[in-house]
């Protein structure tokens, strides 16, 4: 039996703008969402060595522009299945070239190769989103950003893995000082909004004593937020040794290997 040693996590892009992130194993290759447009994924791709017609899948949380603005163009150069669920794969099926091979994800674990993808419904402004709890032999690794609260399943999932890419979207104060229209910092906040850093901060404070060892802040708001001060709301509350990392929206990044 072929054992996964190694899993490879590249944050190819987070935040309001676009979204991408590659999985990588010895024999599989994977990504979540395609919110990079073709001009930007492919060099992406490029940089950590993934070819697009080497991609296994493609997995959508949602269908929002900035999850999936690449996956026409990209779909135009992969054979890759696409791992969304039914609500999502109806918003984004025009997008989808005639030969591409679709799953419907409702709440069985798909697998991928060596990879099992347990869905989670979570609570967003979209038809149908879902984050992922992804298990490669002894990595168990949950991505979750777009929610606007933490649902109990996800919480479970998030306890019990090993690496995690959580949303620490806003900072509350500065979402109320803020320049936004009252009606978008009203969603923001709401449950079907983002998580606040003091919300990722709360669940993450749950998962001590279960193995998680690597977390990654994401979706970190520009005009709300700074990754200083997701990173101050959350180190307090990890009362064990953790490797804390954020993202940044001018950059890609971090590319881990766990």
């Amino acid at each position: 039996m072929l054992v996964t040693k190694t899993l490879q996590l590249f944050i190819l892009a987070s935040g309001s703008r676009a979204n991408a992130i590659c999985l990588k194993t010895e024999r599989q290759t994977i990504l979540i969402d395609a919110g990079l447009g073709v001009r930007s994924m492919l060099p992406a791709l490029a940089y950590i060595g993934v070819r697009p017609d080497e991609l296994d899948a493609i997995l959508l949380t949602h269908e929002h522009t900035d999850h999936v603005r690449g996956l026409t163009s990209l779909l135009a150069r992969t054979r890759a299945r696409i791992f969304a669920s039914p609500g999502t794969l109806d918003r984004v099926d025009y997008m989808l070239p005639q030969r591409t091979t679709i799953v419907p994800m409702r709440r069985d674990t798909a697998l991928i190769g060596e990879l099992c993808v347990k869905p989670i419904a979570v609570p967003h402004d979209a038809v149908e989103p879902l984050a992922f709890h992804i298990t490669a032999g002894d990595h168990r690794i949950t991505i979750a950003t777009d929610l606007g609260e933490v649902p109990r399943e996800l919480q479970t999932a998030l306890a019990h893995s090993t690496a995690a890419v959580f949303e620490s979207n806003h900072d509350e104060e500065m979402l109320r000082a803020g320049s936004y229209p009252e009606l978008l910092k009203e969603r923001i906040a709401s449950r079907l909004g983002h998580l606040s850093n003091r919300q990722s901060a709360a669940a993450l404070a749950e998962c001590k004593g279960n193995g998680l060892r690597t977390v990654v802040l994401a979706h970190i708001s520009d005009e709300n937020n700074h990754p200083a001060l997701a990173r101050d709301a959350v180190q307090p509350v990890l009362e064990w040794e953790v490797n804390l990392h954020t993202t940044s929206r001018a950059a890609a990044g971090p590319f881990l290997s766990l």
